[in-house]
C-alpha cells in the first residue's frame, strides 16, 4: 500500500509540474508586410494541450491553415507540443500589433507575447513593384439611366498564382451581367512583365442619383521561391523551394453619377430606347394582286438596351390587312456592351386595287452621345395593287356566302318498344329480397375505405419535384456523406459547404449549387433571421470555404464542432 501511495503521489506531482511548465508562444514569418500580403503565424503549445482564440485580431483577417502535434520522450519523460497554424492578411496600413493570443491550457488561460509589424502600403500599380494586383474601372461614370456602361475587373500578376476566388459587387442600382468569355493578355508595366486576366460586366443603371459599386475581392494564392529565410521553413528553406502565400486583394470603391432623362419634346413618342441606333425597312414585292401578300420588315439596328425595342406601329393603308410576325433578334453582349439588331416582319394583305402608299416608320429613342431625343425612320413604299386574275372569287374571301346551309338535324322517330316491359302494379313495391344492415353497412364502407387506401398510395408513391423539396433532399445527402468515417478533408468540407447553401436556398425555394458568404448572410436576413444568427451562420460558411482553401488538416475536435454546427443551422432552416 505504501509503494502504491507514493507512486499516485508521484503522479500527481508530475502532473501539476506539467501543468506548470506549459507554454506558449507564437511567432511570425516577418514583421513587415504590404496591405493585402499574408503573413504566417504560428502558436506553439508546449506541456498541455489547448485552443488558441485568435478573436481579438481584429486588424486582420484570419485563415486557419490546420494543427500539428508531437511527442518526446528523453530519460523516460515525455513531452507534447501543439502547433497552430495561421494565415494573417492585413486590412489597413501602419504599425499594427497582433495582441496577446488567449490560450487555454486546464481551465488556466495563457498568453502569446504581443508582436509588432509595420504594414506599409502598396507601391503604385505603374511602378511595376508590385507581385500582384487588381483594378477596377467603369467606361462611363456619368451615364444616363438605361445607358449600358462596361466595368472591368483586371488580375495583373508577374507571378504564378493558385486558387483564385473571385467575388464581385453586389451593384446595387443596376442590371448586371457578367460575359462569360474572360479575356487574358500579356503587358509590359516599367519594364516588367504581367499577365491580365479581365472579368467584364455590362451594366444598365436603373435609378438615378450617386451610386457607389462597391469593392470587387480577390483571395489568390502566389507561388513564389523563397526569397528569405523563415523561422519555420524547414528544409524547404535549405532547399529554397516554393512557398504559396495568400493574397487578399481589394479593388477601390466606385462611384457613378447617374443622370435623368431629359423632358420629352411635346407630342414625342418615345420608344424607351438609350443608346445609339439606325433603322431601316424593306418590302419584298411592291406589285402585286388583290389577295396577294407581302413583307414589310423592319429592322433597328445599334448599341444599348436593343431588346427593350417595342414593335413599331405600321402606318399601312386601311385597304391592308396587316399580320405581325413574332421579332427576330441577333443581340450579343460584348467588351461595348450589347448591340446588334431586332427585326420586325409584318405580313401585308391589300383587300382592294389602286395605286398606295406606305408611309415611313418612326422611332424615337434617346441619343447618349448628344444628350436629346433623336428622331429616325425608314423609307417610303410605293405600292400597285391590281385586280385579281379571278376577280368574281375575290370577295369570297371577306363576305359570308348567301346560300342557305341544309340543316343536320334529324327528326326523333319511334323505332319500337324496350324489350323489357315495364311493371305497373303495386307489387312492384315490394322488396324480393332482405339484406342483412351488416353486409349493408359494408357495401357502403368499402368504396370509402378504397378512396382513402389508393389516395395515401398516390401521396406515398408521387415524387415532388419543387426546388425546397430537391435542395432538402442535398442537404440530407451532403450531411450524410460530411458524418461518413474515413471522409477526407476536403469531401468532408465540401459536403458541409453544400450542406449549408443548400439549406439557405431551399428555405427560399430556390435551386442553386453556390453562396458567398455575403450572399448567404443577405438571404438569411430576408427568410426573417435576425442579425447576429445569420452573421454567425455566415461566418460559419466563410469558415469552412477559409479550412478548405488552407489545405491544412482537421483534427477530429474541429471536424466534429464544424459538423456540429451545420447541424445546428441545417436543422433550424429545415424545421
Amino acid at each position: 500500500m505504501a509503494r502504491t501511495l507514493t507512486i499516485t503521489l508521484w503522479m500527481f506531482l508530475a502532473t501539476v509540474v506539467t501543468a506548470d511548465a506549459a507554454t506558449v508562444r507564437a511567432v511570425v514569418d516577418r514583421n513587415q508586410a504590404t496591405v493585402g500580403e499574408s503573413i504566417s503565424l504560428q502558436v506553439t503549445i508546449e506541456g498541455g494541450d489547448g485552443e488558441a482564440d485568435l478573436s481579438g485580431l481584429t486588424d486582420f483577417k484570419t485563415v486557419s491553415r490546420g494543427s500539428t502535434s508531437s511527442f518526446q520522450m528523453i530519460n523516460g519523460r515525455t513531452s507534447r507540443q501543439l502547433i497552430y497554424n495561421y494565415v494573417l492578411i492585413p486590412l489597413k496600413a501602419g504599425n499594427l500589433t497582433i495582441p496577446a493570443i488567449p490560450v487555454t491550457i486546464d481551465g488556466k488561460v495563457h498568453y502569446t507575447t504581443p508582436i509588432r509589424v509595420t504594414i506599409s502600403e502598396e507601391p503604385s500599380a505603374d511602378s511595376g513593384q508590385r507581385d500582384v494586383y487588381v483594378t477596377a474601372e467603369v467606361s462611363e461614370p456619368a451615364p444616363w439611366i438605361g445607358q449600358q456602361i462596361v466595368y472591368t475587373f483586371r488580375l495583373f500578376n508577374a507571378v504564378q498564382v493558385a486558387d483564385a476566388k473571385f467575388q464581385a459587387p453586389e451593384f446595387n442600382g443596376f442590371n448586371a451581367e457578367e460575359l462569360e468569355n474572360r479575356k487574358s493578355y500579356r503587358t509590359v508595366i516599367n519594364g516588367r512583365e504581367f499577365i491580365v486576366t479581365e472579368v467584364v460586366f455590362i451594366l444598365v443603371p436603373v435609378k438615378t442619383g450617386a451610386l457607389e459599386i462597391e469593392p470587387a475581392v480577390l483571395q489568390v494564392g502566389l507561388v513564389q521561391r523563397s526569397r528569405r529565410p523563415r523561422p519555420f521553413a524547414g528544409m524547404d528553406a535549405f532547399f529554397g523551394r516554393s512557398e504559396m502565400t495568400t493574397r487578399v486583394l481589394k479593388t477601390d470603391p466606385i462611384e457613378v453619377q447617374v443622370k435623368d432623362l431629359p423632358s420629352r419634346p411635346q407630342g414625342t413618342s418615345f420608344s424607351g430606347l438609350v443608346g445609339r441606333f439606325e433603322i431601316s425597312s424593306s418590302l419584298d414585292k411592291t406589285a402585286m394582286q388583290v389577295g396577294d401578300s407581302t413583307t414589310l420588315a423592319v429592322t433597328i439596328s445599334g448599341a444599348g438596351n436593343i431588346m427593350d425595342a417595342p414593335e413599331p406601329t405600321i402606318p399601312a393603308p386601311a385597304e391592308f390587312k396587316a399580320y405581325a410576325d413574332h421579332p427576330e433578334e441577333q443581340i450579343q453582349p460584348g467588351p461595348q456592351g450589347y448591340s446588334g439588331d431586332k427585326i420586325f416582319r409584318t405580313a401585308l394583305v391589300p383587300v382592294k386595287p389602286g395605286q398606295y402608299r406606305i408611309d415611313p416608320v418612326v422611332l424615337t429613342y434617346f441619343d447618349v452621345e448628344s444628350g436629346q431625343y433623336r428622331d429616325i425612320s425608314t423609307s417610303a413604299f410605293d405600292v400597285t395593287v391590281s385586280p385579281s386574275e379571278t376577280a368574281a372569287t375575290d370577295i369570297d374571301v371577306f363576305r359570308a356566302s348567301s346560300a342557305q346551309t341544309p340543316s343536320l338535324k334529324k327528326r326523333v322517330e319511334f323505332t319500337g318498344r324496350d324489350i323489357l316491359p315495364l311493371k305497373e302494379g303495386l307489387e312492384t313495391l315490394t322488396p324480393q329480397r332482405y339484406m342483412p344492415p351488416l353486409w349493408f353497412g359494408l357495401f357502403l364502407i368499402i368504396p370509402v375505405l378504397g378512396f382513402i387506401f389508393t389516395r395515401t398510395i398516390v401521396r406515398m408513391t408521387q415524387q415532388d419535384d419543387s426546388p425546397g423539396r430537391v435542395m432538402a433532399d442535398r442537404t440530407r445527402q451532403a450531411i450524410k456523406t460530411a458524418a461518413t468515417a474515413g471522409t477526407t478533408d476536403a469531401d468532408f468540407l465540401s459536403a458541409l459547404y453544400r450542406a449549408l447553401v443548400s439549406a439557405i436556398l431551399g428555405k427560399q425555394n430556390v435551386l442553386g449549387t453556390s453562396l458567398t458568404w455575403s450572399e448567404a448572410n443577405d438571404q438569411l436576413l430576408e427568410i426573417g433571421w435576425n442579425g447576429d444568427d445569420a452573421a454567425a451562420t455566415a461566418r460559419l460558411l466563410e469558415e469552412i470555404e477559409s479550412f478548405n482553401y488552407s489545405g491544412g488538416r482537421l483534427d477530429e475536435e474541429k471536424r466534429a464542432g464544424l459538423l456540429d454546427r451545420t447541424r445546428q443551422a441545417v436543422r433550424r432552416l429545415t424545421r
